[in-house]
């Protein structure tokens, strides 16, 4: 009987275990989107001003959407150019 007690508290602990090991998991996955927000934001403010125009911003990501495939990967290689050069320049 002690046995199938201590398996029994065993099983417990592992999915106890589990459990924080999920919720540890979920919560780095939150930072993480909450960074890559936070940074996409940075961004907006610096490209558009802190005044910006919220229907300027979303007009622009909507004219975005409509863009050809390659026209997305022009803006792309131009972006990180820019963000190469402020590495650069930051490191000077």
């Amino acid at each position: 009987m002690s046995s199938k007690k201590t398996l029994e508290q065993k099983l417990a602990l592992a999915q106890d275990r589990l459990s924080k090991l999920k919720k540890e998991a979920s919560q780095k996955e939150r930072k993480a989107r909450e960074h890559k927000k936070f940074t996409v934001g940075g961004e907006v403010t610096r490209v558009f001003g802190l005044d910006y125009d919220l229907a300027l911003v979303v007009g622009f990501l909507e004219h975005f959407n409509k863009l050809s495939d390659e026209q997305k990967q022009a803006l792309k290689n131009n972006g990180e150019r820019l963000l190469k050069s402020r590495l650069e320049n930051a490191e000077k």
